[in-house]
């Protein structure tokens, strides 16, 4: 999945939806981004291990900390309605792979981290690891943006959004807002040198 599907103007999206149909426009930059660097490993090039932990470290960190507690709120209200109890598995399954990706990341940082650390791993492990984390966060994204945003958005009212605006704290995006150069220098000048692809 490119950024083109997710590009797509949806209408009158509500803020706080539309602040995450945005972060997976990034979020599906940095995907692009990662397979890029594994086709570049896939084909015997150098690896920029540096690159790929920033990158890790951002979806693991700003996931874990604004992302899906947003959605989480966000779905814990609309799930709620009595017309979306047929929709309880959806429910379940969506919580359960934000845990999921959260531990996927963070392995794989544990991985990559090892690598640069001297253990020996073999290229295609690093390879697979890599593909699997892709693989799955897109997976994740298409489901939220084709199943759960529009559920989402057919059931909750003008006041339920008014309540989750004022009790959701939006925390800063660290890469793409307000730009945290001790933390993710590599990884800022690198989508700053490739702005236009």
């Amino acid at each position: 999945m490119g950024l083109a599907p997710l590009e797509k103007k949806r209408g009158d999206m509500r803020p706080l939806l539309e602040k995450l149909h945005k972060d997976h426009i990034n979020l599906a930059r940095l995907l692009d981004l990662m397979s890029h660097e594994l086709d570049a490993l896939s084909a015997g090039h150098e690896a920029n291990f540096d690159l790929k932990i920033e990158m890790l470290d951002y979806i693991e960190h700003y996931a874990e900390q604004s992302h899906h507690p947003t959605e989480d709120q966000v779905n814990k209200v609309a799930f709620r309605k009595k017309s979306m109890k047929e929709h309880k598995p959806l429910y379940e399954r969506i919580t359960k792979e934000h845990s999921d990706l959260i531990g996927l990341a963070r392995n794989y940082r544990k991985t990559l981290e090892g690598a640069m650390q001297g253990e020996v791993l073999l290229r295609e492990e690093v390879e697979t690891r890599g593909r699997e984390f892709v693989a799955l966060q897109r997976q994740h994204i298409d489901l939220e943006e084709q199943e759960v945003f529009p559920l989402v958005e057919s059931v909750l009212s003008d006041k339920d959004w008014q309540k989750l605006e004022a009790e959701i704290a939006h925390g800063e995006d660290p890469l793409f807002n307000r730009q945290d150069y001790n933390r993710f220098r590599s990884l800022i000048d690198y989508l700053q040198a490739h702005e236009d692809e």
